[in-house]
């Protein structure tokens, strides 16, 4: 008997001018992926009446939604779209600032079963979060937290006039290597701290609503833009602790540049040092500070964050 193999899951995935909507005759983008857990999640209700024989009396399907987490790792123009969606925003002879544009995608999912394939698709989804994690000697991964609106019947073919472009091939950033023009600075930090490992989380706080009459999420609504982290850098000087201490506006950048040249430039022009301090942690370790940071608006850049991509010379 034929079965669905993970190592061979299709993910696709096409932009939708109409929330909700597949566009006619797709052009599905096939996208590189680890893992992905987004899928519809059924709301039930089990009825509370009582009945003097014990029994429950009967279960109802109330609602449904999509939600799920995509795992990938970091790689040069493969994921422009999901940034864009992500951002809210289009990038813009090259550079991409957090904006207020609603964008959304179908995700289509293709399980190979031998004979007969099933297809199971995902309409008005939203990316909602991206987790950018970097650590040394690691290569640059991302999880990506999608919400959408529903699915629809699940099916075994492809949509009428559907097409499908390979994924791209560039390699994935890693963390030891591929880290160029890391920069963090402020009044106190001249020259950049020592960082062995960063994350960074972006969410658009984004929130279902709902309304009478209807099953499936009536649509989605921006919360506030948010950009934050967390930074692990070595105890070298008072002058990351200074910071912390006092304040100060720190400038965060830090761009990703693969071998063949290509590279993305992240810029937090504003970000507050939230906590952290050195600690005592025994033999065999170096002192870190643990350092969470939350970017806000800058009205230079006007923005809270920029993303610069350039394609290799």
């Amino acid at each position: 008997m034929s079965f669905a193999d993970g190592s061979q899951v299709r993910l696709a995935d096409v932009s939708e001018a109409t929330p909700g909507t597949i566009p006619a005759t797709p052009a599905f983008q096939v996208t590189r992926y680890r893992t992905a857990s987004v899928r519809i999640n059924k709301q039930t209700d089990i009825s509370d009446e009582v009945r003097s024989d014990r029994n429950v009396p009967g279960i109802t399907d109330v609602g449904r939604a999509v939600t799920g987490t995509i795992e990938t790792r970091f790689s040069y123009n493969t994921y422009n779209t999901w940034l864009e969606r992500l951002l809210c925003s289009t990038f813009v002879t090259g550079v991409l600032k957090n904006g207020i544009t609603h964008k959304t995608g179908a995700l289509e999912f293709t399980y190979e079963q031998g004979t007969t394939d099933s297809y199971i698709r995902y309409t008005g989804c939203r990316w909602n979060t991206l987790d950018l994690n970097m650590r040394s000697r690691a290569p640059v991964q991302a999880s990506w937290g999608i919400m959408g609106i529903d699915s629809p019947t699940p099916t075994t073919a492809i949509i009428a006039g559907a097409t499908y472009a390979a994924p791209t091939t560039t390699e994935d950033f890693n963390a030891g290597l591929n880290v160029a023009a890391l920069s963090i600075t402020s009044a106190a930090l001249v020259s950049s701290p020592k960082v062995q490992a960063m994350s960074l989380r972006i969410t658009n706080n984004i929130y279902q609503v709902d309304v009478v009459g209807s099953y499936a999420p009536y649509g989605h609504g921006l919360g506030r833009f948010e950009v934050s982290g967390t930074m692990t850098v070595l105890f070298e000087s008072l002058a990351a602790y200074t910071a912390i201490l006092n304040h100060e506006d720190v400038t965060i950048g830090f761009t990703l540049q693969d071998k063949a040249g290509n590279s993305l430039q992240f810029a937090l022009p504003k970000v507050k040092f939230l906590d952290g301090g050195p600690a005592a942690p025994g033999n065999g370790q170096p002192v870190v500070i643990e350092v969470p940071f939350q970017g806000f608006y800058d009205s230079s850049s006007a923005a809270t964050i920029t993303i610069t991509k350039t394609d290799a010379p």
